[in-house]
């Protein structure tokens, strides 16, 4: 399989570390307009790939292309993948903006059979995934309350560089990870939403708003409490609780405390996904007709549903908004 990696950042890098090692993929295209440093790849990885520093020209034939450009250049190379039909892996987010999210939903709902889906990664932790099975089974009661923190701690990342741009979302750039959890979790994509965001810092710049906190209800699975903080003054860490009237968990960071009922079932499983390009594995095996885990790639109903989560409206079939 060929492949074009669009970026080569801090994401694209670590996917493609992971695509070097896929026995599939023949080769990598890289392209970025950045000089690349190539320092520390081995003769392997180097054998395998190859480095542009021009824009890509989508006529090339290539059998996947993987956008892990900045976010506001995602919807921009996702509609030229799909009018030429070449399947995509698309960096979260897959847009940046509510007017870019009603363009492609409205796209890509025109041709079900294009391949494309989006790099939720957590999906891929041992402890996630240990959790939606135990949310399958009722482990938590009938009355459960889920409470997640996206603490950013890295100031300069949304002060600076691609993300300082007037109206980078937070809850696009970062939140999404933690609605897609509690949703994949959960099993349920059907919420009432409220989300409000503001600024808790003094830092500048002061256009830059740091903080967002967005609720999510539903009958059939509970309310939700989602923060993201991007000035909090820790490590950058993902927490994750849930409290039900049969048992609980608490995830804070890479540390996991839980009911003595779920001792055996959830201490020692990592919260951390399994590689940033982890999820691109499944795609390339669904791509080429192998055995994947098809709940583990977000399909573009569920991409769809969350990124109408992450822009504030319902997805309730009570409480429906449309866009």
């Amino acid at each position: 399989m060929k492949i074009a990696l669009l970026g080569f950042g801090k994401a694209g890098r670590q996917i493609f570390n992971d695509l070097v090692l896929n026995n599939t993929v023949t080769s990598i295209l890289v392209f970025d307009p950045l000089p690349v440093d190539t320092t520390g790849l081995s003769d392997e990885q180097l054998l395998k790939a190859k480095f542009h520093r021009e824009t890509f020209r989508f006529e090339q034939q290539v059998d996947l292309v993987v956008i892990a450009t900045p976010d506001n250049l995602h919807r921009e190379y996702l509609v030229q993948c799909f009018r030429l039909g070449i399947p995509s892996f698309v960096e979260k987010p897959f847009v940046s903006s509510e007017a870019e999210f009603q363009h492609i939903r409205e796209l890509l709902s025109s041709n079900p059979n294009y391949k494309s889906t989006c790099n939720l990664v957590l999906r891929t932790s041992p402890l996630f995934s240990a959790l939606r099975e135990e949310f399958s089974k009722g482990a938590f009661g009938a009355h459960v309350f889920v409470e997640g923190k996206y603490l950013y701690g890295r100031w300069s990342k949304i002060s600076e560089g691609w993300r300082g741009y007037k109206d980078y979302s937070i809850t696009l750039g970062g939140l999404i990870h933690l609605v897609d959890i509690a949703c994949y979790i959960s099993g349920n994509f059907d919420h009432g939403v409220s989300i409000k965001s503001q600024r808790l810092t003094s830092k500048e710049p002061e256009k830059v708003i740091d903080f967002a906190q967005l609720s999510m209800s539903s009958e059939k699975t509970g309310f939700f409490s989602l923060t993201t903080n991007f000035s909090a003054n820790v490590e950058h860490r993902r927490d994750f609780s849930i409290y039900g009237d049969l048992s609980w968990v608490e995830v804070k960071g890479n540390k996991v405390d839980c009911h003595p009922n779920q001792q055996g079932k959830l201490v020692g499983l990592s919260p951390a996904p399994q590689a940033k390009g982890a999820l691109i594995s499944e795609f390339i095996k669904c791509l080429s007709g192998g055995n994947y885990k098809e709940n583990l790639l977000p399909n573009l109903e569920e991409i769809f549903r969350v990124l109408q989560i992450c822009l504030g409206k319902s997805t309730d079939t009570i409480n429906q908004n449309k866009v």
